[in-house]
């Protein structure tokens, strides 16, 4: 699904645009020419949807290099085995996501709380994936275009956004960071932490995206920095940005 000259939603569950499995998250492809990148991977239950939507867009997955996860969550994060090597394509994220993807920590992806919740079934199987550690602010060229990996936690250790700067506009993959109305995601999980959320919505504002593209419901093509002026109106008043999970 094309929504941009340059990007696509090729994934999306429930808690999106219902084109792939039901967990899955927001899956953007960023086309940067010569080659593609994808943003986050799903839950890797039915992957080869995914990948059904990638050719249907015209795009073939082997112009795809590169997987960026957002973070480790379950609905992010297992799909990256099998489409990195249905893509023979390198999977990043910061070094806390890539530890725990890479050694299929599932304590610390709080997989077993999220099963145990009835986020996904009791038959879920995480596949652990090789990720390449990045640090807070490196860069990775994909193609013509180049992102820049951010530090932004609060949702979750090792949660990191991804800007670009695409024909004078400035692009956020926001993750699981802010989404539409101003909300964000608190769970009682073991690495949520409210502060770290308030100094990400502080660092968000500063950014000031063009477009934002959250991993979960609406996105913004146009001020994106609305979502975002919208929670840090509630945190300037002392106040908690309403919170999307449990709605």
């Amino acid at each position: 699904m094309r929504i941009h000259e340059r990007i696509y939603i090729v994934g999306s569950g429930t808690a999106g645009f219902g084109i792939s499995e039901e967990t899955d998250c927001t899956v953007y492809l960023l086309d940067g020419g010569e080659e593609c990148v994808l943003i986050d991977a799903g839950a890797g239950i039915e992957p080869e949807r995914i990948l059904e939507n990638i050719r249907k867009d015209g795009i073939r997955p082997e112009r795809i290099s590169k997987i960026l996860l957002t973070h480790g969550h379950g609905d992010h994060s297992g799909g990256a085995y099998a489409l990195s090597r249905a893509c023979d394509a390198e999977v990043y994220a910061l070094s806390e996501t890539a530890q725990y993807v890479s050694t299929g920590d599932l304590d610390a992806l709080s997989l077993k709380e999220a099963i145990g919740a009835g986020v996904y079934g009791k038959d879920y199987s995480y596949q652990p994936c090789e990720v390449k550690a990045l640090s807070d602010g490196e860069t990775i060229r994909v193609g013509s275009l180049c992102l820049t990996a951010l530090r932004m936690e609060g949702h979750c250790a090792g949660h990191a956004c991804y800007e670009t700067v695409c024909d004078g506009k400035k692009i956020l993959f926001s993750g699981d960071s802010v989404f539409n109305y101003g909300k964000i995601a608190l769970q009682a999980i073991w690495d949520c932490d409210l502060q770290k959320y308030i100094e990400t919505c502080r660092k968000l504002e500063k950014i000031h995206p063009d477009i934002l593209l959250p991993s979960h419901g609406a996105f913004l093509m146009e001020k994106g920095y609305t979502y975002i002026d919208k929670a840090m109106s509630q945190i300037r008043t002392l106040g908690i940005p309403g919170n999307i999970i449990g709605e």
